[in-house]
């Protein structure tokens, strides 16, 4: 997230500090730096392709039906001559028109020298301009700072019978397309005003500062033009067929009327959003169907950028941090996809801009950022994972935390866990018997096979005490069914050694038995040791109560003990048999304990017959009914054969009858060994 939010920021203040130098160097009269220079505005360029997408996205609008072009077109330049014609050609036009007018009569046209071959048609134009108010002239103007410099009006007898002269300067952008209008700008005398504004101001019957008192802006002061389309999209009418009288003058009346070169080969054209070669007459004939229908663009303003920047990085941070790299890819794309949705609506709905580049790349930055950080943040997450637990979880377990290492807590943290001890019966004796080699090897042989079946059941093994062992359930990757986990793991491994004591034998060596206690319970898990050395282990009194029923196996002579706690979670799922209520040292409190049989409907027959005999014994014992009870143990002793827990109870129920316990006896066996 801290990345994510550091490139956001690097983004923003780049793109503002740059803007900025670009901005204030034309005022400052000092030439901008390289690096604010137009070409370094990469992004302020991106930012123009997305804006004109959206009026592609969006198609034509229709155009106010009181704005016409009287279009000097290829047929008028072959009809009236070749340009530019004489001052009189457009004295005949406003005469025409004066006799159904128009609203207003823009000329998109500069008259700045008199026309020396026709001097009278000069002062004709001056005569029809001062009669008739509503026809308005052009002047260009020299701009430097968001000020006017210097002036080029019309020749001084139009200028004069001019009741409005408009500049007609086009604000271009540095990738070389027109989007912006400027309104109005001031000079020594107060305000000069765009053409557009003044026929707009002379049509709603309004001065020219009440249009543009109330007009939106961006930063610069300009008018963000809302284009209705392509090259004609407004009405163009062929000014040979206006002057002839082959189009009625009654046809403009009424209307806001502008006259600007039409024809190819005309260096009055510029791209814009929606075309490449748009007449300049046209442009402005866009700015003023935005001032009559109120429908300008209006900029959401640089501070919603920058907080769209910032929230994109915050969502990069706070969610693709949280979720894979193909899902963090769909999220991007959905929230992309949803900003430019918001902002075209926008745009369509409301007139409003938003910025999209730099908030877009924000994200895309944030996301390839996050990305490239995983990367080499989890791939030595994964080689230290890999390196840390690959000795001591199963693959399957293992890709789980190489794939997701967040799941893997090292810190201490309490969890209902399963643990799992074993341990040779009799190994030093065993040992004994072996030279160091020998142990060496069947120690190894033992040790793989169990850990061969911890692993199959994706438990965690914790450690090798000389010939013991230790593994749990639930941690470091979570497991529901941990109880039932760890107890197939134990029969599992009382069946893979007896396969082992086959080969064994076969080489002469006698048969092992191992003892295997199991208890769940509220462990703490964690990285846990010294600044030197640590080990991912649990601890707790649940671990040292199963440490403690390995060993209480001695006692009955059982494989597998099982505690109450784990026999609650596991009761359906195996065939068990109760043993003894136990204290374990240490421990005020007993503890049920059970011997783990087999699966659920796996007993076998000798079992099927003897497990109700023997639990109606125990019930006897418990109920101090000592003879009738040692009388089943018995019974069940004769079925199966042998079995050491029904003659510990038979010895036991046989002295209670000669030699009572007190009354107050609780029925708990003390375990005085580990």
């Amino acid at each position: 997230m801290v990345v994510a939010l550091a490139i956001a920021c690097v983004v923003t203040v780049l793109e503002q500090r740059r803007d900025a130098l670009y901005q204030r160097a034309p005022q400052s009269g000092k030439p901008a730096s390289r690096w604010a220079a137009p070409e370094a505005r990469w992004m302020q360029r991106l930012e123009w392709a997305m804006a004109d997408a959206r009026f592609h996205w969006r198609g034509r609008r229709p155009v106010h039906p009181d704005v016409a072009i009287i279009g000097i077109d290829d047929a008028s330049l072959r009809q009236l001559s070749q340009w530019p014609w004489s001052r009189g050609i457009h004295a005949k036009l406003i005469d025409v028109l004066a006799k159904s007018p128009p609203k207003a009569l823009l000329f998109d046209i500069f008259f700045v020298d008199p026309f020396t071959a026709d001097l009278r048609g000069d002062k004709a134009l001056a005569e029809q301009t001062r009669r008739n108010p509503w026809v308005i002239h052009s002047l260009y103007c020299d701009i430097a700072g968001g000020r006017i410099l210097a002036k080029t009006p019309p020749i001084p007898a139009l200028a004069r019978a001019s009741s409005a002269i408009g500049f007609v300067n086009a604000v271009i952008d540095d990738d070389g397309v027109l989007r912006e209008a400027i309104p109005d700008l001031p000079d020594g005398s107060g305000a000069s005003y765009l053409l557009s504004v003044l026929g707009a101001a002379r049509y709603l019957g309004k001065t020219p500062r009440e249009i543009v008192s109330g007009m939106p802006r961006n930063a610069d002061g300009h008018l963000l033009v809302d284009f209705a389309g392509p090259e004609r999209s407004f009405p163009y009418v062929s000014y040979a067929d206006v002057l002839s009288g082959a189009l009625p003058a009654s046809e403009l009346a009424g209307k806001v009327v502008l006259v600007g070169a039409q024809a190819t080969g005309t260096y009055d054209h510029y791209p814009t959003p929606l075309s490449k070669n748009m007449p300049g007459v046209e442009f402005h004939a866009n700015v003023i169907d935005n001032l009559l229908k109120g429908n300008m663009l209006r900029y959401a303003g640089i501070r919603w950028t920058y907080a769209a920047i910032w929230i994109f990085a915050g969502i990069a941070g706070l969610a693709l941090t949280r979720c894979s790299a193909w899902l963090g890819a769909l999220l991007a794309l959905a929230l992309a996809g949803s900003y430019l949705g918001l902002s075209q609506w926008l745009f369509d709905r409301r007139n409003l801009s938003l910025d999209t580049a730099g908030p877009l790349l924000s994200l895309g930055w944030s996301y390839v950022a996050i990305v490239i950080y995983r990367f080499f943040t989890e791939e030595r997450e994964k080689r230290w994972v890999k390196a840390a637990f690959g000795q001591y979880v199963s693959p399957k377990v293992l890709d789980i935390l190489m794939d997701d290492p967040s799941k893997l807590k090292l810190v201490g943290e309490r969890r209902e866990m399963t643990v799992f001890f074993s341990d040779v019966a009799g190994f030093t004796s065993i040992s004994e018997r072996l030279n160091p080699d020998e142990l060496v090897v069947l120690l190894n042989r033992y040790l793989s096979a169990m850990t061969e079946v911890i692993f199959e059941f994706d438990g965690y093994l914790n450690k090798y005490m000389g010939d013991g062992i230790m593994a749990f359930w639930n941690a470091p990757v979570k497991q529901a069914d941990h109880t039932v986990r760890a107890c197939r793991c134990a029969l599992r491994s009382r069946d893979r050694l007896e396969k082992l004591n086959v080969e064994l034998a076969s080489q002469g060596l006698s048969p092992l038995k191992a003892r295997v206690g199991i208890n769940t319970g509220i462990m703490v898990v964690g990285n846990m040791g010294s600044q030197q050395k640590s080990d991912y282990t649990v601890m707790g009194d649940n671990v040292n109560l199963g440490s403690r029923l390995e060993g209480a196996n001695k006692a009955f002579g059982t494989a597998i003990m099982i505690s109450e706690f784990t026999y609650e979670e596991v009761q359906d799922a195996f065939e068990v048999r109760f043993l003894d209520r136990i204290r374990v040292p240490g421990k005020a409190k007993p503890v049920k304990t059970y011997e783990l049989l087999c699966e659920k409907g796996a007993l076998s027959p000798a079992w099927q017959q003897a497990i109700g005999l023997y639990h109606e014994a125990i019930e006897l014992f418990i109920a101090r009914s000592y003879e009738p009870a040692r009388i089943k143990f018995l019974e069940v002793i004769r079925i199966l054969g042998h079995d050491k827990p029904c003659e510990t109870y038979a010895q036991r129920a046989e002295t209670f009858t000669l030699h009572p316990p007190a009354p107050d006896w609780d029925g708990v066996f003390e375990l005085t060994t580990k």
